[in-house]
């Protein structure tokens, strides 16, 4: 660790403006990830913001469809989604979909937002995920489901945005010049883990997230009826929390949630009577 009294030195800031950003490689992957989670947070009168990495092109069927009329209406569909659910502020990135790599390009993006929204949470794709596949002795009935790579690479873009760059003063610093200072996010939320621990009762937020779905109209279809299909994947979800926690809901989001920063132990002290009362509340 570099001598943060040095002359010259700027301070990392670790008070959170958002409560949360939730970053997805596509559109609609974060509404069916992370929906239920911030249409509460929202309603508990905490911010959130959305980022989509790419821009999402490669999502039809229709190999006519021109790539920018595509991006125009799925980044609509998810304004309106995001206007559901009560998230405050959606940003685009519009790197290539099916093509998105961790370069120092994709880097400083995401770096450069986590210092302008100061998130006390990040909230995006499990990099270590590769594929999700049952036991074709167990269930020969159930397929294997491989990662899309842009989920993979997302998930280690934002792993490297938040520490070191995120918070390292000589990291791109020209974002300085732009006012966006180092900042350390407190907690990382993992998306589509097999090692989830945190789980978060959406009970009264899961239709707001089937109605989140239903805005992406070219994915679904304009008849699509999602309610039925997101309330059986949330109380699987809700058993788990029962099975692996002891928790009781009807509805829920797991995460695999790890801590980065907990204010008040820099130096062996103990954390902030608010603080332990802030997580208690939010999980």
């Amino acid at each position: 660790m570099a001598d943060r009294n040095a002359p010259g030195a700027i301070e990392v800031l670790k008070v959170p403006d958002y409560e949360a950003m939730v970053i997805g490689a596509h559109p609609d992957d974060a509404d069916f990830a992370a929906a239920g989670t911030s249409a509460l947070w929202a309603r508990q009168g905490k911010k959130v913001v959305w980022v989509i990495m790419t821009d999402g092109t490669e999502g039809t069927e229709v190999p006519g469809m021109i790539d920018s009329e595509l991006m125009v209406i799925r980044e609509q569909e998810q304004r309106l989604a995001c206007e559901v659910l009560g998230v405050q502020a959606v940003e685009f990135l519009r790197f290539r979909d099916g093509h998105l790599v961790n370069n120092e390009e994709t880097r400083k993006a995401v770096v450069r937002l986590i210092r302008k929204y100061r998130p006390r949470i990040v909230i995006t794709h499990d990099p270590t995920q590769h594929i999700f596949a049952p036991d074709p002795d167990e269930e020969p009935d159930e397929t294997a489901y491989l990662n899309h790579p842009d989920h993979r690479a997302t998930g280690n873009i934002v792993l490297d945005a938040i520490f070191p760059a995120a918070v390292n003063p000589h990291a791109y610093r020209e974002l300085l010049v732009e006012g966006f200072l180092p900042y350390q996010v407190h907690e990382l939320y993992l998306f589509n883990s097999e090692h989830d621990n945190t789980y978060i009762d959406i009970s009264e937020t899961i239709e707001l997230k089937a109605r989140g779905l239903q805005c992406h109209v070219s994915q679904f279809g304009p008849q699509a009826n999602l309610l039925e299909g997101v309330k059986r994947w949330a109380a699987e979800t809700a058993r788990e929390a029962q099975q692996k926690k002891g928790l009781q809901m009807q509805y829920a989001e797991g995460f695999r949630r790890i801590k980065l920063y907990i204010p008040g132990k820099e130096k062996g002290g103990q954390q902030p009577a608010s603080e332990a009362q802030q997580q208690q509340a939010t999980h």
